[in-house]
């Protein structure tokens, strides 16, 4: 057997007298959190398990370093992938009601990114410590949970965050709730998080962006070469575009399509997007033709110029067989999240814009300026099933958009001659 390449994690360190020892060292995601106040140092957690191994001396010994290797590598891999399973848990306890929980189709059925933000409250539920000293969670019987350790998880939670304690509760309702349907094999007979009066929407969320943010937030992606994000941005913007549609970041389940193609989009007629979470279709007017008075001739007037500066500008620098709008200047191909996350904050940065001003904030400061221009129903533009403000069911159409985008354009003039005043 080839000794000469290294295991995954395991690095070479010079010991005293020279000689070579090894060291296997956990990877980022799998290494402890620190809290910043305290110091202290807590596992990092994974399908509602905490890390099973540590970074260790390995020796000098290559033999032994790749034996060794091996062995903490696959406990990783097992843990990392959930494989572990619920019954290595303590039965009945927190921890393997969550465990059990995520084998349920109750919750498979979920699309991946819930399921993942699911995961990640109850993997920080598991491993909070209600009391100091104390064994966190997780190693609770979820049978001996009551309303008294329910509202004191929550109280204690919102210290660190209210509108993370909102979601963990609202997550352990929902686990609660199926675990007592099943109460012969959980031992759960009744739901603690029931009744707790938490409000179904947190009360500070992403805050919408305004359009000065969102102009100046354009033109600095351009000056920073980050067309991309500026043609993103505008897509948000003014088509109310849902970030992963804009982008169209890889759905985990392949179900949903997402990215908006160059051949929906037909020069100052119209761009046609899909809604990957609802499936519904828009066909976005992207002008109207407005009537002369008396002997003046009529015109046609751009409703998203703003818009098709952007896509104008994009479909310069792209290749000339690309697909999606919104490719990224170093590669040439969709962006992964974490990348545009950062570059995101870079613009940021350099613009002096707000810290608290996300990518999906774009979407909703058009949103809210469609209210703005008086418009309550936006379905036509942002392709939701229903109209939430009012309950009642609208149809959406072609001649409704093309009114809303005329709505818009009124109101932006009215906004720039009352800024000029």
């Amino acid at each position: 057997m080839a000794l000469s390449r290294l295991p995954a994690y395991v690095r070479p360190t010079k010991l005293t007298g020279g000689e070579i020892g090894h060291y296997w060292e956990l990877p980022h995601w799998a290494r402890p959190i620190k809290d910043p106040k305290t110091g202290k140092l807590t596992p990092a957690m994974r399908h509602g398990q905490a890390c099973p191994v540590q970074s260790e001396t390995l020796g000098a010994d290559l033999a032994v370093v790749h034996a060794k290797a091996e062995t903490l590598n696959a406990a990783l891999r097992e843990w990392r992938r959930g494989e572990m399973g619920a019954g290595k848990l303590a039965e009945g306890s927190v921890a393997w009601l969550f465990a059990w929980y995520r084998d349920q189709e109750r919750f498979t059925k979920n699309k991946a990114k819930t399921r993942k933000d699911y995961r990640a409250l109850m993997d920080m539920l598991v491993a909070f410590e209600t009391k100091a000293g104390q064994p966190p969670l997780g190693k609770r019987m979820a049978s001996k949970v009551d309303a008294t350790v329910a509202d004191k998880l929550y109280s204690k939670l919102k210290d660190k965050g209210a509108r993370q304690a909102t979601y963990a509760m609202q997550v352990c309702r929902l686990v609660w709730t199926w675990a007592a349907r099943h109460h012969r094999i959980t031992g759960v007979k009744e739901n603690p998080f029931k009744g707790m009066g938490l409000k179904s929407t947190a009360a500070a969320g992403n805050r919408e962006t305004s359009r000065a943010e969102y102009n100046l937030y354009r033109e600095t992606a351009r000056k920073l070469g980050f067309q991309s994000m500026a043609t993103a941005a505008a897509l948000c913007f003014e088509c109310c575009q849902r970030v992963w549609d804009a982008f169209g970041f890889e759905d985990p389940d392949g179900v949903e399509r997402r990215g908006i193609e160059w051949a929906g989009y037909q020069p100052g007629v119209a761009i046609s997007l899909i809604q990957s979470k609802t499936g519904n279709p828009v066909v976005l007017p992207l002008s109207i033709d407005v009537a002369g008075i008396g002997d003046e001739p009529g015109e046609r007037v751009s409703l998203y110029p703003e818009l098709e500066e952007e896509l104008a500008r994009s479909r310069a620098v792209v290749a000339a067989g690309a697909e999606v709008i919104v490719l990224e200047e170093r590669s040439g191909k969709k962006y992964k999240e974490r990348r545009m996350s950062s570059v995101h904050r870079r613009i940021c940065t350099e613009a002096g814009l707000p810290k608290d001003m996300t990518f999906t904030g774009f979407r909703h400061g058009g949103i809210t300026e469609i209210g703005d221009a008086g418009e309550d129903d936006v379905r036509a533009v942002s392709g939701h099933k229903t109209l939430a403000v009012t309950q009642i069911y609208n149809k959406a159409s072609a001649e409704k958009a093309r009114r809303i985008g005329a709505a818009r354009r009124e109101h932006i003039a009215a906004l720039g001659g009352e800024i000029a005043k």
